[in-house]
């Protein structure tokens, strides 16, 4: 038995903590000095100004004991924390709509050498379930597609060029999250189906990156066919280790989700999880919580090592797996001065490489390609609490760009408009040219409702998926209805551009269509 303080830093460096705001506090320094904590994972709430995180990361990386994993949800599309700072990337959806890996790659390089400058070490992307099921609730368009080849594939040139890079790429959401109706968030996530189906479908993207993975996050995803009661991946033996490890062949790095989730705590409580996860074979733990309850985690993993419940080889398993990808004697001199320097000298050149990408993404789903110009138009937009989808906004601006006399107005309509509304709606926009902007109408049933409506009221209709491309179902195969497989104000933004000035739709839908329940 070591002695105690190499146990207190060995176990220590298993748990990524988040800080509470925009600074690194007292608490997390202390913890990460002491070697409590190995890491830290960034949230856009920890984002203020390109200098601010510049500076925020060295400052993590200083504070440190160790090589510390400096982590960030940075995929593309919905889910991206430094968007607002450094290039916007499109979502891995749109990535496949391209139906080129060069635009993945391009894609992986922007975002890696950029996180690289700022001193971010690990990105957790990219996503590597199968969007099988449109009424996912938290997946949709972070998948690449519905065809496992196809995630397989895009998912090696972005792994690849990750590491080019020399940024940690992290697959993720293992065993598979793409066809649970349930938010991993809030409650189990579940997928309840044969494990032969299951092997075919969705370990068969894990199962061709396994080799080329350095790190994989694993998922509260319960699957039934292996394991007879509810018990999500993190915690599963059997999932890890004679799956993942010895079937699938891995012996890379293995992540839990965020431990914070409600699929875990409203079950087992943090301490108690955490302690499951590492017996389980989970090597990192995220912990995105207060920084006393991870020293609460902390101690009660050591309180199991000393007691003999769990082994101190599990411990220095996953410390080894660590320092081969985050190892102490290579831990970088970060100088956010100079290195935020280089990364403000790459912007222009990397948001055009990105904005190429997020033009041959969008497709034309159904119907007729239709060229926006001063014919009066107007623009449905839902009132979406986190995407603010300003599409009207941007045909404006192109529109006078291109010397044009602008005549958009603008509707905003409840995400899930009810009957009376979709009424009022129907009624007000009666023989209008619009734009509708729809946002996953299959988990929204009053989008689907209100699209019916508008294509028999309006004089045109042009309907617009702002993320999954499913929402098209909703009208008749002549209406026109195209797709960015992205909510984010840069895939409007490109939108508009192609609107306005280009004269077809180039990305071709991912995701089988034609057996979708989203009709409602």
């Amino acid at each position: 038995m070591p002695a105690d303080e190499s146990i207190e830093k060995a176990v220590g460096r298993l748990l990524v903590g988040r800080l509470p705001g925009k600074s690194l506090d007292a608490q997390f320094e202390q913890l990460l000095k002491d070697g409590t904590a190995g890491g830290i994972c960034i949230f856009k709430d920890n984002v203020e100004s390109l200098q601010q995180l510049s500076e925020l990361v060295e400052r993590i990386s200083n504070a440190s004991a160790f090589n510390p994993i400096i982590c960030v949800d940075q995929e593309g599309g919905a889910v991206q924390r430094f968007d607002d700072v450094i290039s916007p990337l499109p979502s891995l959806m749109a990535l496949a709509a391209t139906g080129n890996e060069k635009y993945a790659e391009t894609a992986a390089v922007v975002n890696g050498k950029q996180l690289r400058a700022l001193g971010v070490n690990c990105v957790l992307s990219p996503v590597v379930d199968v969007a099988s099921n449109p009424l996912n609730p938290i997946i949709g368009t972070r998948a690449f597609s519905s065809d496992s080849e196809t995630v397989s594939r895009f998912a090696k040139a972005m792994l690849e060029a990750f590491m080019q890079e020399g940024v940690v790429p992290v697959i993720k959401h293992y065993p598979g999250h793409g066809d649970t109706g349930q938010d991993s968030h809030s409650e189990l996530a579940v997928i309840d189906r044969s494990m032969q189906s299951v092997q075919e479908l969705e370990l068969k993207p894990f199962r061709d990156c396994a080799q080329l993975a350095p790190a994989l996050l694993a998922g509260h995803v319960w699957l039934t066919s292996y394991e007879e009661k509810p018990l999500p991946a993190t915690l599963s033996s059997k999932l890890l280790e004679d799956v993942l490890r010895k079937e699938l062949g891995f012996e890379g790095l293995i992540f839990t989700d965020d431990m914070m989730m409600k699929a875990i705590t409203n079950r087992y409580g943090l301490s108690e999880s955490a302690l499951l996860a590492v017996e389980a074979g989970c090597d990192v733990l995220l912990l995105c919580s207060s920084a006393s309850e991870l020293k609460d985690a902390h101690q009660h993993i050591i309180d199991a090592v000393r007691s003999g419940r769990l082994k101190e080889e599990r411990i220095r398993a996953a410390n080894e797996r660590i320092e081969k990808l985050f190892p102490n004697a290579k831990k970088p001199s970060i100088d956010h001065k100079s290195r935020l320097t280089q990364l403000e000298g790459w912007l222009e050149d990397d948001n055009a490489r990105v904005s190429t990408i997020y033009q041959n993404a969008i497709a034309l789903l159904q119907g007729k390609f239709q060229n926006v110009s001063e014919e009066p138009l107007t623009v449905v937009v839902p009132n979406h609490p986190r995407y603010s989808l300003p599409l009207a906004r941007f045909l404006q601006e192109q529109l006078k760009f291109n010397g044009l006399k602008p005549s958009i107005d603008e509707i905003r309509y409840t995400v899930n408009p009810d009957n009376t509304e979709i009424e009022q709606m129907a009624s007000r926009l009666k023989d209008r040219n619009i734009a509708l902007v729809t946002f996953r109408a299959g988990l929204n049933k009053g989008q689907l409702e209100l699209a019916r409506r508008l294509e028999k009221s309006a004089s045109n209709l042009i309907g617009i998926a702002a993320d999954i491309p499913d929402d098209c179902q909703a009208v008749s195969k002549s209406t026109t209805y195209m797709c960015t497989f992205d909510p984010s104000d840069k895939a409007m933004e490109e939108l508009a551009v192609m609107l306005v000035r280009r004269m077809g739709a180039s990305g071709k839908c991912p995701v089988e269509l034609e057996t979708n329940p989203v009709k409602g």
